[in-house]
């Protein structure tokens, strides 16, 4: 299992940061490996939320979906993605701090048993420096965004 994480600390209180990670309609300008959303539902966003984007590390591009597992409000959530290859576990935490709000995301990929040595050999070549830098990305533009709204 190969696993990224990025942290950063956000001058703002956790609810404009956590209103943005709950509207799945925003992802495509939050997440840097999603290219655009395919499948939003309208209803409310919690666990059991399914939705599908189009995206992922270059050159591994393709559709997945996602479903929210755990849902703590103001506090974590959990999405655990499937593009077909590999399982996809999203984790997204917010702490309060004296100055704002810590968020941390960590990423962890299991590939399907048939793509391990594949990846045995793309992950330390390659895949984990683009994967890393998509999460710093990712995080990034959540900081900015939630900095600029609230």
């Amino acid at each position: 299992m190969a696993q990224v994480v990025a942290s950063t600390q956000i001058n703002t209180a956790p609810e404009p940061i956590w209103a943005l990670l709950c509207d799945p309609h925003r992802y495509a300008e939050i997440a840097d490996p999603t290219e655009r959303m395919i499948d939003v539902p309208d209803h409310e966003f919690g666990v059991g939320y399914v939705y599908k984007e189009y995206g992922g590390i270059k050159p591994f591009l393709g559709e997945s979906e996602w479903r929210v597992t755990e849902f703590e409000p103001m506090r974590r959530q959990v999405h655990i993605g499937d593009d077909g290859s590999m399982t996809m576990n999203l984790g997204i935490e917010l702490t309060p701090t004296d100055g704002g709000t810590r968020l941390t995301q960590s990423l962890s990929l299991t590939p399907r048993w048939y793509l391990v040595p594949v990846n045995v050999i793309l992950w330390p070549l390659m895949m984990r420096k683009r994967a890393q830098e998509a999460m710093d990305k990712t995080v990034a533009n959540v900081k900015r965004i939630a900095e600029s709204s609230g």
